[in-house]
């Protein structure tokens, strides 16, 4: 009876203990979700709509755009920028959200591949992230966020439908030739597709909610800085406008905040002389955007204003004539091919500098070295003074231990080719003075001359047209692309200056191939498309293109009065 006693009198003991233990757990937990929270949140710069934004975020953007700006930009001013970035960033992520823009993995792949073989060597691109703070996923996180931007901008362009009206008075704006129509139609949709993307960003700034800002962002929040003539300006459109200044014109920051007060305010005039000639736009905008909206409306109305007589457009023909005469040029697809080097050529190669090995000391290196001079062949260069991971593995692992004044006792082969190395001073394998001869296995005759051969059989069907003329006509090409307007003395546009494939192309029948080899590694084989005969200019045959050069050139200057 008492042992019965006893359990019945322990039973609310030990409930209550029960209850105490699960609350003491309870109150532990949440003392423990508190503690976390407030470490989260210290990290937290705030709640933008329903996600938080990371102070290591916007840190970062301050670094990356100070860099951007060579650190010429006082640093207010860039947190602005930044800060506001940030802002944007997420935004423009959440219209791709809302848009259903997506990035394939193989792109985000193909991209972090190319960067990561930019650098050469894995292990340094792995170093150069830890430095940044990144790693292999945050930087492929990172790939993928400007591949959405990008694309939800050009998913803006998509719905961009232009009349034949807005082409036309599109390129008599820019003074786009008749001939280039689909780049103009390109341009434009471009354009607008920016303006509609800028418009959906302005109203999700508008729309968006912040909460829970850390204090020191509260004077980086985009406000208005002052009023002027009912126009807003903000410390963010402030900020820009300055840094752009100081890098320009290396102001200091106050020059700069009175130069772009004064050229904001010359952009007021030009929207006020816009209004007062009927011209509209989308006051949705931002307001640097409306400005500019408001510069190119104006020059729009100048335009039509302008009424040339047959006098004036004749005057003006004489004046520039030089500018209309039809210069001689040819139109070429032109494909470069690297020649690479066979295995007996890498042996030829590893021969001559295993010779030149045994012919070296540290005393007669220096001038060896600078008699053999700098070729595709052979190159001599003093590296100076460097420390460890500076070179190549291989390069490296044959210094350690090498002693000063000292050469190395082998040839040393790396991807560049055949090195031969004096070591003037080793600071403990952990830094190093170095002198070095590469020899580079180049292409021998023989190799170019059997590959010429296979190229040659190529052409008769190429000029079939059985065969394109392209990047995969060998395993070897490394480039293709059609040359416009190459002049006589060398100049390909947007390419290179080369006087010898110029030459090589106005000798070649039009489209006929040819093939001809600037250098050892180099064969380039072309085939020439189109030709035109110089030609002198003729007023009445130009009598359109002359007065829209004209009528640009009367806006252009009355534009650069008002600024």
């Amino acid at each position: 009876m008492s042992i019965r006693k006893f359990r019945k009198q322990m039973k609310p003991f030990i409930i209550i203990l029960t209850v105490v233990f699960i609350l003491s757990l309870a109150y532990g937990g949440y003392e423990s979700y508190r503690t976390s929270r407030i470490n989260k949140k210290a990290q937290e710069a705030m709640l933008l709509n329903k996600d938080y934004i990371q102070k290591i975020d916007i840190e970062r953007a301050k670094q990356e755009i100070s860099r951007t700006y060579a650190e010429r930009v006082e640093k207010d001013i860039v947190d602005i920028i930044a800060f506001n970035d940030v802002i944007d960033k997420k935004l423009t992520l959440d219209l791709a959200k809302s848009l259903k823009v997506k990035v394939p993995s193989s792109e985000v792949n193909a991209q972090y591949e190319e960067l990561e073989s930019s650098m050469g060597d894995k292990e340094q691109f792995r170093r150069m992230l830890q430095v940044q703070g990144l790693t292999k996923d945050s930087l492929k996180n990172k790939i993928e966020e400007n591949l959405l931007m990008q694309k939800t901008k050009e998913e803006f362009a998509k719905n961009i439908n232009p009349t034949d009206e807005e082409i036309n008075t599109y390129m008599s704006l820019y003074s786009i030739p008749s001939d280039k129509k689909e780049d103009a139609i390109s341009l434009y949709k471009m354009e607008k597709g920016e303006e509609a993307f800028k418009l959906a960003l302005t109203k999700a700034r508008k729309e968006m909610q912040v909460k829970d800002l850390a204090a020191e962002y509260e004077n980086l929040v985009e406000k208005v800085a002052y009023e002027e003539d009912g126009f807003k300006i903000t410390n963010l459109d402030l900020a820009k406008t300055m840094a752009t200044i100081m890098i320009n014109q290396k102001a200091t920051k106050e020059q700069a905040e009175e130069l772009a007060k004064n050229i904001i305010t010359k952009q007021i005039k030009v929207a006020k002389l816009a209004k007062d000639k009927g011209v509209q736009v989308n006051e949705e905008l931002d307001l640097m955007s409306q400005l500019q909206e408001y510069a190119v409306g104006l020059s729009e109305k100048v335009r039509e204003e302008i009424k040339p007589t047959d006098a004036e457009l004749q005057s003006f023909f004489n004046a520039n004539k030089s500018r209309y005469n039809v210069s001689e040029t040819a139109d070429a697809k032109l494909v470069f091919l690297t020649i690479k080097s066979t295995k007996e050529d890498d042996e030829v190669a590893k021969e001559k500098a295993e010779k030149l090995l045994a012919e070296l000391t540290p005393e007669n290196f220096t001038e060896k070295g600078k008699s053999l001079g700098n070729n595709q062949d052979i190159i001599y260069q003093d590296l100076g003074t460097f420390g460890t991971k500076a070179m190549v593995k291989e390069f490296e692992e044959a210094l350690n231990n090498v002693p000063s004044n000292t050469i190395v006792n082998k040839v040393i082969k790396t991807k560049f080719g055949y090195h031969v190395a004096y070591v003037k001073k080793n600071g403990n394998n952990q830094q190093w003075s170095v002198e070095h001869i590469l020899i580079v296995p180049y292409p021998s005759e023989k190799t170019v001359t059997e590959k010429l051969e296979k190229l040659n059989k190529l052409k008769a069907d190429i000029e079939a047209g059985t065969l394109a003329l392209n990047d995969k006509i060998d395993e070897d090409a490394i480039q293709s692309f059609d040359a416009k307007g190459i002049t006589p003395d060398g100049v390909i546009p947007d390419f290179v200056y080369s006087p010898e494939i110029a030459k090589a192309v106005y000798e070649t029948p039009l489209n006929k191939v040819g093939i001809i080899n600037p250098n050892k590694s180099t064969i380039v084989i072309f085939q020439k498309t189109k030709e035109v005969k110089a030609q002198e200019a003729n007023f009445t045959n130009l009598k359109e293109d002359v007065k829209k050069d004209y009528i640009n050139k009367k806006v252009a200057e009355y534009m650069s009065k008002l600024f």
